[in-house]
């Protein structure tokens, strides 16, 4: 299952806010910053977009949100 901070990863060269928030300082490991456990995803990176990032990158990470949740579905539909 793919996560979040996969989905982030691969949109680093996008030239876009999403790509700025994927190339932002400390994305590269936000997920050292969520808890190892099993909590809400979404709640632990929004943790640390907030903790890490500009705060105009709040609103884009709930925007990229939305886009890795698409993704996340269309692989369900395609599956490997």
């Amino acid at each position: 299952m793919m996560t979040f901070e996969e989905w982030l990863i691969a949109q680093e060269s996008r030239q876009d806010h999403v790509g700025d928030l994927a190339r932002a300082p400390g994305m590269r490991n936000g997920a050292d910053t969520v808890s190892k456990r099993k909590l809400d995803e979404h709640k632990s990176w929004a943790n640390a977009v907030i903790k890490t990032a500009k705060p105009s990158h709040i609103a884009v990470f709930n925007e990229a949100w939305q886009e890795f949740l698409l993704a996340k579905e269309a692989t369900k539909e395609f599956p490997n």
